[in-house]
């Protein structure tokens, strides 16, 4: 070939492919108001594999779209996991931190006024029909006034309300439409022989037929409770639908290193659990073929939605997005079936997007998280970014993408809890675990160049954990100083194991601490949640943890982890906040000291004082099931 001709082609073929990637990008740009369809499910894992087995999902969404793999909860718990989504606010800002009683569910959304500020009012104020199918909260029950005043912001909505939100076969539904957000209908018990995530499927179709007639856009939000356990009425492992049921003999949770794993693990509590006996195991495998089984309704309900879009061609100009509203564990660190701990299994959850200008079949490891969705959504919607968002949007585009990941800047996410949580399906020494334990912590996920990092402080004991992901993906190794370790025995760090990423673990420590610092306290723009580095180095010149580690930050970091380390003097297990008992804060002019005084447990019979100091003796309260099924169910917290 003529060197000359070759030359033009050449050029030709880098100009075509200049302009599809511009092209590509210039789709996803803010401006047009894009349709959305977002389908939440409800405690479906990342880490036991639960997405290999929903075809439709790896066809339609996976080699259709971008997965981020490294998507977090900011809160291991369905209601507040699910206020992050809709508000883009962590727990410690919108204050809802429970399923019930005074810090969680229903009543709190309503008390903290988050029923007028969150997505769909915002959408509705930017000429969006809004359409919801499925469980929105939890507590939307008769006895919590749901009757007397609903979800606002709906266009239509048919949402899973009552005692039997959890019941997989006839469900409870309110029918809310943008006339009676004040003056909502009665919930309808009236669907007797329906399957809950068909049903909540014919809803969303009944709505997404009826948006695609129109050139207004659209969000429509699809959230079964699949694959949660069922709770109520009757309690056990999640129902798959009829036809679906005995069809994954073969499904079985991978065996991973920490899977009921032959030595110890975690803290507190978790270290001192006995490993499970066989019996649990295939109680345990049973139940994770049920969940495997009953996602296949929630695949069903992704390949109809993708019917639906491409029969009317809206395909091609709709965003599609797939989530969790948090993760699962099933026999991890010898736990038995349930959430709420810092573990990836449970905070790890699954995010794919796929839509106009994203990448087909592209896997991202950028860090990312549920306070991240409605800030990404807005931005789809050609909205502008609210100022109190603590999350930022994510990257959709090939372009914005590659700028993150080639970035040398760190990616983090901030997890918190407050709650308590329960072993009923655990032993230890050989005698049942009975009652509620303390769980509340703070930890910190921390991705950079060369490093993946997990850090955790909880509130019982003050006890820390430090993981190195790179080299353990499963968080079995311990790293930090005052890990425990068998009688005998000493921990990693004894052992001699003091650097992690190639930096020496007592001054990592230092650093991280204080990263955690402020994102435990970050709001908004006040004290952006995504920089701390720039918090801590105002001028500007540390923006990872390998620049915080030059050795000419020492004495700053020294001093800081002196005064202000990250700790807890009083711990609660209802999800009360007390900031007092959180030690230091952040603020926008620097640290701020917290209460130093330990406080004695108090066995009183209000909740906001069941209380035990940080270094006590962990106490057992018994905790009996509630008429919601929304208190303590079936083998671990069912809520």
């Amino acid at each position: 070939m003529d060197l000359r001709l070759f030359l033009n082609l050449f050029a030709v073929f880098l100009y075509s492919t200049a302009v599809i990637a511009q092209s590509s990008d210039e789709a996803a740009r803010p401006g047009k108001k894009k349709s959305v369809v977002f389908i939440l499910t409800d405690d479906q894992d990342q880490r036991m594999n639960s997405l290999d087995h929903m075809p439709e999902v790896q066809k339609l969404l996976i080699d259709e779209g971008t997965w981020y793999q490294r998507h977090y909860a900011p809160t291991a718990l369905c209601c507040p996991a699910r206020v992050s989504i809709w508000t883009g606010l962590h727990a410690h800002n919108h204050k809802v931190t429970s399923v019930h009683g005074k810090w969680g569910g229903w009543p709190k959304i309503l008390q903290q006024g988050l029923n007028s500020k969150y997505l769909p009012i915002w959408l509705r104020e930017n000429g969006y029909k809004t359409y919801y199918a499925g469980k929105l909260y939890n507590g939307m029950s008769e006895k919590n006034g749901v009757e007397t005043t609903t979800a606002r912001g709906w266009t239509d909505a048919q949402l899973l309300c009552g005692a039997s939100t959890y019941q997989y076969h006839d469900p409870p539904f309110q029918h809310v439409n943008e006339t009676n957000w004040n003056n909502p209908h009665k919930i309808n018990k009236n669907f007797k022989g329906n399957y809950s995530t068909t049903k909540v499927a014919d809803f969303a179709y009944e709505y997404l037929r009826e948006a695609v007639k129109h050139d207004d856009p659209f969000f429509l939000a699809i959230a079964p409770i699949t694959p949660h356990v069922q709770v109520g009425k009757d309690n056990g492992p999640p129902v798959p639908e009829k036809k679906y049921k005995g069809t994954r003999p073969d499904a079985q949770i991978p065996q991973t290193d920490n899977f009921n794993p032959g030595k110890r693990s975690g803290v507190n509590k978790v270290w001192h659990l006995d490993r499970l006996n066989d019996q649990k195991t295939k109680l345990l495998n049973e139940h994770y073929q049920d969940r495997t089984e009953a996602l296949l309704s929630v695949d069903d309900i992704v390949a109809q939605v993708h019917k639906i879009l491409k029969d009317n061609n809206k395909l091609d100009d709709t965003y599609i997005i797939y989530s969790s509203d948090n993760g699962f564990h099933l026999g991890q660190h010898r736990l038995g079936a349930g959430k709420k701990f810092a573990f990836e299994e449970d905070t790890n959850v699954p995010l794919i997007i796929r839509g106009p200008g994203v990448p087909k079949g592209r896997k991202t490891s950028i860090v990312t998280a549920h306070v991240d969705l409605s800030p990404t959504i807005l931005e789809m919607a050609g909205m502008k970014q609210r100022d109190d968002f603590d999350g930022r949007k994510i990257p959709i585009t090939d372009g914005d993408l590659d700028q993150r990941e080639k970035s040398d800047a760190d990616e983090y996410a901030n997890v918190e809890f407050w709650e308590g949580t329960s072993f009923g399906f655990n032993t230890i020494q050989g005698k049942n675990v009975t009652g509620k334990f303390v769980n509340a912590y703070k930890s910190l996920r921390l991705v950079g160049k060369s490093y993946d990092i997990s850090y955790i402080i909880h509130c019982h004991n003050n006890a820390h954990e430090l993981y190195d992901l790179s080299n353990d993906r499963v968080q079995m190794e311990n790293l930090h100083p005052a890990a425990p370790a068998p009688e005998s025995e000493q921990n990693a760090f004894e052992s001699g194991t003091n650097t992690l990423a190639g930096f020496p673990i007592q001054k990592l420590l230092q650093r991280i601490d204080a990263a955690l610092l402020v994102l435990k306290s970050c709001k908004g723009d006040e004290i952006l949640c995504h920089k701390p580095w720039a918090q801590l180095h105002p001028q500007g010149n540390v923006n990872s943890l390998r620049d915080a580690m030059n050795t000419r930050w020492d004495e700053k970091y020294d001093d800081l982890h002196s005064n202000y380390k990250v700790g807890f003097t009083q711990c609660y297990k209802n999800g009360k906040i007390d900031v007092e008992a959180e030690g230091p804060q952040w603020t926008k002019t620097g640290p701020k000291p917290g209460n130093q005084n330990l406080v004695s447990f108090t066995n009183e019979n209000d909740p906001d004082k069941w209380a035990v100091s940080s270094n006590d003796t962990d106490v057992d309260e018994k905790w009996t099931v509630g008429k919601d099924g929304e208190e303590e169910g079936w083998w671990d917290d069912w809520e």
